[in-house]
């Protein structure tokens, strides 16, 4: 397995964490959590303290059906289960070069931005990355949380989750972290 490849959980690993299978044991189950389709398989390593042991539990989730390998873009790619992913080779872009009798013309300097506020997230992505800052932030921890937090359905229920979401974010790391959580998220979520 390349240090790269990115893992997402199935439906089935959604499932598994509210239902909780007997195969699914404590380590793999805290594992299964902070799968999120944006962590690849270095960070998994700095997670579990060595890559042979990222790499195993990493292929008991996918035995298992609970995870699975994605792209960049969060959806699964088909891997066969004993090879490696093969690279793909990008062609080399011919170099621009501009015709001698048009001057070349550079964009202006982008001017410092008024506050602007950022662009709400789709539903997905906003309870996606909720799931990700508790995560990030409490580790086990937060198990619980991360889970109420997957569990939304609608934006309604990821609205009505933040209040907890926030009082388990100050028990245990403070007020500057539930701070940080509405300046990089609250806002952005989906509205009622």
């Amino acid at each position: 397995m390349d240090k790269n490849t990115l893992f997402g959980k199935t439906a089935a690993g959604r499932e598994a964490l509210t239902s909780r299978p007997a195969g699914l044991g404590p380590r793999l189950r805290s594992l299964l959590i902070m799968v999120d389709g944006k962590r690849n398989l270095a960070e998994f390593e700095k997670l579990s303290g060595s890559l042979e042991q990222a790499t195993q539990s990493l292929n008991e989730l996918m035995a298992g059906g609970w995870v699975e390998i994605v792209g960049a873009d969060g959806l699964p790619k088909v891997v066969a289960a004993t090879s490696t992913p093969a690279p793909v080779a990008v062609p080399a872009a011919a170099p621009f070069q501009p015709e001698a009798s048009q001057p070349v013309q550079l964009p202006p300097l982008a001017q410092p931005a008024a506050a602007v506020p950022a662009p709400t997230l789709p539903f997905s992505e906003a309870r996606r990355q909720v799931v990700r800052f508790i995560n990030d932030q409490l580790g086990p921890m937060g198990e619980t949380l991360a889970i109420r937090a997957e569990g939304c359905k609608t934006p309604a229920d990821l609205q009505a989750a933040l209040p907890r979401i926030r009082d388990g974010l100050k028990s245990f790391k403070g007020s500057a972290v539930v701070q940080q959580f509405d300046e990089e998220l609250a806002g952005r979520l989906p509205k009622v």
